[in-house]
């Protein structure tokens, strides 16, 4: 298995079968969810877009090949998706946007984590 770097470098975890991925691990859920995991000693990565540098790794989640990318150099047991588009305003104005992130970016989610191990 690929050794994936921990932000801030440091060191990795050796955590068998306790290995997540957490999207939208920059905004308020997110980052709950994260700090969760950690705490109870889960190997954690957490994963943003534009605040994600230097503690999380960017991964822009409307690109399926990134999104390819990071589930297949993490290979996590779990993958918690709390990145989303919540604002009421942006939701209604930006609808095509909103909906490639709320929808589109779930499903390839999915998609790419299919290939891995149960």
């Amino acid at each position: 298995m690929p050794e994936f770097p921990l932000p801030g470098g440091q060191e990795p975890i050796d955590a068998p079968f306790r290995r997540v991925l957490v999207t939208g691990a920059t905004g308020l859920l997110g980052r709950a969810v994260y700090k969760e995991f950690r705490n109870h000693d889960w190997y954690t990565v957490g994963s943003g877009f534009s605040r994600a540098r230097p503690r999380f790794e960017k991964c822009d989640l409307l690109d399926a090949s990134a999104v390819k990318q990071m589930i297949q150099d993490f290979q996590p047991n779990v993958i918690v998706h709390c990145a989303a588009e919540r604002r009421p305003d942006v939701v209604q104005n930006q609808t095509e946007s909103a909906t490639n992130l709320n929808v589109a970016a779930s499903g390839t989610i999915a998609k790419e984590s299919g290939w891995l191990p149960v």
